[in-house]
């Protein structure tokens, strides 16, 4: 046997299995690679924009403690841009609870009615959703307030619930209503760090029994 000649014949049809694949197998490797590394660059841009996103969040966050009616616009203009990625949506129940203290109500509900319609997660909903019910509520919206009220539906938030339905019943004139929902509102826990419900149940008794005595 001819090994040279062998060796030859070898050498010839790997130079023509190379013309044919070569070029193949480099470019899946390349697209290999590249998607390797296009993935891990992915991840690394993401941590970076959301570090990015924390940091000012926090510069935000600490000009409207700091400022308060001053830092509104920033604070608005930050809540619009940032609208679906969290930290949007943090920043706009700062800025609805800044404005409630700042007597801006349409402000506050409409900071809030951001944040709900940017947040899929059922408990901070909830929440959002007792905060606008109050703020509409304080803004004599008493339908629009219980129709807020009326969505929250979680055991978690009974309390809660009872005790603004509570008060809407009293805007609207009915405190026997209203009593049942505060006492509604005791029995399912919501006298703990609440001394305001206590309040309104003993400002009804007083009520109930001077018109007793009328």
């Amino acid at each position: 046997m001819d090994i040279n000649s062998t060796e030859e014949q070898q050498l010839e049809t790997l130079k023509l299995w190379w013309q044919e694949y070569g070029k193949s197998i480099i470019l899946g490797a390349v697209i290999g690679l590249g998607g390797l590394f296009g993935w891990r660059y992915y991840q690394s841009h993401q941590i970076e924009t959301r570090a990015a996103g924390a940091d000012a969040f926090a510069q935000v966050s600490e000009q409207l403690a700091s400022k308060g009616p001053a830092a509104f616009d920033d604070t608005a203009a930050f809540v619009e841009q940032n609208r679906g990625n969290s930290y949007g949506e943090l920043a706009a129940l700062l800025l609805a609870a800044e404005a409630v203290k700042a007597n801006k109500l349409d402000l506050a509900q409409q900071q809030l009615e951001l944040a709900l319609a940017g947040t899929d997660d059922a408990a901070l909903s909830d929440t959002i959703r007792l905060r606008l019910a109050r703020v509409l509520l304080a803004q004599n919206e008493l339908a629009e307030a219980q129709s807020t009220l009326d969505a929250i539906t979680a055991d978690a938030f009974a309390a809660q619930r009872s005790e603004v339905q509570g008060d809407i019943l009293m805007a609207e004139g009915k405190g026997d209503d209203a009593r049942d929902a505060y006492r509604a509102a005791r029995d399912a826990g919501g006298l703990n760090d609440n001394p305001g419900l206590q309040l309104k149940l003993d400002n009804l008794a007083v009520s109930a029994e001077l018109s007793d005595e009328e």
